[in-house]
């Protein structure tokens, strides 16, 4: 069992919801390149095509969003 204080545990969960944003972020970016190729290929390249699929970095206020999702979890009394 681990010995963490609150403020490590709310450190660490913080850690595990930027992880998940960040990796949200690459697999849409990777996507959103994909379609990119795919629209070059076929000639159907615009700004605007292109545009559509970039995928937004998230906010802080939806990585806090995120953490507090995940830290609901630790605080369940099941």
């Amino acid at each position: 069992m681990s010995n963490k204080n609150p403020f490590e545990i709310r450190t660490d969960v913080l850690g595990m919801a930027k992880e998940y944003l960040d990796k949200q972020y690459e697999v849409n970016l990777a996507f959103a390149m994909r379609a990119v190729d795919i629209a070059t290929e076929t000639g159907k390249a615009t700004a605007a095509e292109i545009e559509k699929y970039v995928p937004t970095m998230y906010s802080t206020d939806e990585l806090m969003s995120k953490a507090q999702e995940l830290y609901s979890f630790i605080q369940k009394k099941d």
